[in-house]
């Protein structure tokens, strides 16, 4: 197979045959898993290694670091250089992926949410307003739920609407008095 051959699986299928695996693994005799364990313990660390010497080479040539970035851009390159601690997640990404996981929740409580950004380690979300707002209790458990699955988010704070601004016609103000109406 070329590097010009499309993958022969996909990125979320591989993942579910780890998946897979490890679960068998967990059935297996306690020697046998540590065994495993250690196995893959051991490719891990030769991958990683290598992985950062390829990151250190393409760091060092200004069109490497340009493929390096959109390379990054492959969940399949993200994934794996996260999994290496080459690349340090920002909190959004946990914070989304807590709220993926909230979603169903959300969905069949009819809970409008969104996450507007997370800065300095505290997410900032939006509910819904009007019918459709869940009240203050239901907020708190959901803030509270990312805040507890987010290992290091410090807080969870709901962004509220704005209040609208009312734009009058300049031509509609008047100084003085009123002038008489006409007609009569």
């Amino acid at each position: 197979m070329t590097a010009t051959d499309a993958h022969p699986h996909t990125f979320d299928d591989l993942a579910q045959r780890i998946d897979e695996l490890r679960d068998q693994v967990q059935h297996q005799e306690p020697a046998v898993q540590r065994l495993l364990d250690d196995t893959i313990e051991a490719i891990t660390e030769f991958n990683k290694a290598g992985l950062v010497a390829l990151v250190h080479v393409l760091r060092d040539d200004a069109r490497g670091g340009e493929l390096l970035y959109e390379a990054v851009e492959q969940p399949e390159v993200m994934a794996l250089f996260v999994s290496h601690g080459i690349i340090r997640t920002d909190r959004t990404i946990d914070v989304l992926r807590v709220v993926e996981q909230i979603r169903p929740y959300l969905v069949t409580s009819s809970i409008e949410m969104s996450v507007e950004m997370v800065r300095a380690d505290v997410a900032y979300v939006r509910f819904a307003t009007g019918c459709s707002a869940p009240d203050q209790t239901v907020k708190d458990e959901i803030m509270g739920v990312i805040r507890q699955r987010v290992p290091g988010l410090r807080g969870v704070e709901e962004v509220k609407e704005e209040a609208g601004t009312t734009f009058i016609e300049l031509s509609s103000l008047r100084i003085g008095p009123t002038p008489p109406s006409s007609g009569g």
